[in-house]
């Protein structure tokens, strides 16, 4: 770790910021943070959405109290990845950031970019123990945290078109065989049945992830997310992404889907 000043700085915020999903502090790289090189500002890179009035009251309340100060920089929705692998080893890299967990900043620890926050927890044992496991270890690498629950939970719905689905006869679904019918008799009206924004990838990768934890269940699950390659040569593995074979042939999300942006 080259700038352990910024470092601690960096992280001292992220406590303080907590609201959310997953802060990571940065580890490697100048003394400079996104925006500049000021030592008494750190710069904290979220995801640009509605939650962001949350993310500026409390970084308002913090700065009151703080000599170090925050400074929020937004990124829109769908070019946060993108952007965020682009600076994330340059000296413009945030000295905190938004993210979606494990898999998704694996490389940036390979890399030794970011600060693991051991030390950190020992002092405060509720930044870990306010939460549930499975909730805390998504920030995990290697046994590691790096990063502290934001944000909150949120459900993934499946919202109905009450007037096209009657239109075809149908009514919402409550079984996978439903499911399918569903689709036919929608299909036989000239409805794509599932709108689907596949053009982003991560929605796709929903269908994928709910089908797989509840058909192959979640020891596959986690083994597939922890890299064990013989997951996927389960009887479990090989049901579900049959379903989801299923599902796709039977034309649920019509054939531009890759296409389309969420």
């Amino acid at each position: 770790m080259k700038t352990p000043a910024r470092i601690s700085r960096a992280v001292a915020a992220g406590v303080a910021l907590t609201l959310g999903l997953t802060l990571s502090a940065c580890g490697g790289g100048s003394s400079d943070s996104a925006g500049g090189g000021d030592s008494d500002k750190i710069h904290v890179l979220v995801y640009g959405d509605a939650a962001n009035k949350v993310e500026k009251q409390l970084v308002a309340t913090f700065n009151k109290t703080s000599k170090v100060k925050a400074v929020l920089d937004t990124i829109p929705g769908a070019d946060y990845q993108q952007k965020l692998q682009t600076i994330i080893s340059t000296p413009q890299a945030p000295d905190i950031f938004f993210n979606w967990g494990g898999g998704s900043i694996k490389p940036f620890v390979d890399a030794d970019l970011l600060l693991p926050l051991d030390d950190f927890i020992k002092e405060d044992p509720a930044l870990k123990s306010s939460f549930l496991p499975s909730v805390f270890d998504s920030a995990s690498v290697n046994g590691k945290p790096y990063g502290v629950p934001m944000r909150g939970t949120q459900p993934v719905l499946l919202f109905n078109n009450k007037k096209v689905l009657a239109d075809a006869g149908v009514t919402p679904p409550k079984t996978w065989d439903d499911l399918l019918g569903a689709v036919k008799a929608l299909k036989a009206k000239g409805v794509t049945p599932i709108a689907l924004g596949g053009g982003d990838q991560w929605p796709t990768l929903m269908w994928f992830e709910y089908l797989y934890d509840r058909v192959a269940g979640p020891e596959v699950f986690q083994k597939a997310l922890g890299g064990d390659k013989s997951a996927w040569e389960s009887a479990g593995s090989k049901k579900a992404l049959g379903m989801i074979r299923e599902l796709v042939d039977a034309g649920a999300f019509g054939t531009n889907y890759d296409s389309v942006k969420f």
